[in-house]
């Protein structure tokens, strides 16, 4: 992979998160982001615009991050060298800024407006079951984890990018049924 593919990679990752920005923001007019407040302005052209960004700025910053990811790992050696160090990076990157935004930001809105319930609480956020507009940091530490453990055996171009494809695209639908199975359990009893 050249620069200049690493570089258009890294500005489709770019145009991503702006999309991701600009659609959290058009939830402030359509009522559909926090269940708490009503929204300022009712519009419906503003709704139809974030579903057409849902549908695709998410997946697409996901991709990008894997293939970054696959290239950086077998073409340019990087996170090859310790697990449990490039764990411990991935861990700071990602799971520091999910626990810093959730203590400081999420949690006191969320108990302001549904009240103090640590075992809900603790469902929500600290397994990630359904924690707001954070669940992506704790998804895409666990997609580095099964990516680095899959990527140890894998010599083929052609293999790793499929597999990079299937892994992003089913794993968090598994994903997501496996924690609503276990929480429906889990709120059960």
């Amino acid at each position: 992979m050249t620069e200049e593919q690493l570089r258009i990679n890294d500005n489709i990752k770019t145009a991503m998160m702006l999309t991701v920005v600009l659609y959290h923001a058009c939830m402030f007019f359509t009522g559909s982001w926090f269940d708490g407040v009503s929204p300022i302005y009712n519009e419906k052209y503003i709704a139809v615009f974030a579903r057409y960004l849902n549908t695709f700025h998410v997946q697409t910053f996901t991709m990008a991050s894997g293939f970054l990811f696959y290239a950086l790992r077998k073409e340019k050696s990087r996170y090859c060298t310790n697990f449990q160090s490039d764990v411990k990076k991935r861990a700071k990157r990602l799971l520091f800024p999910y626990v810093a935004t959730a203590v400081l930001w999420v949690l006191p809105f969320y108990i302001t407006y549904s009240g103090f319930n640590i075992r809900q609480l603790t469902y929500i956020y600290v397994l990630g079951c359904a924690p707001s507009q954070l669940w992506f940091l704790p998804i895409l530490f666990w997609l580095f984890i099964v990516a680095y453990i899959v990527f140890q055996n894998i010599n083929q171009m052609k293999l790793a990018c499929v597999q990079v494809y299937l892994l992003q695209s089913g794993w968090g639908m598994c994903l997501t049924r496996l924690v609503s199975s276990i929480s429906c359990k889990l709120r059960q009893q």
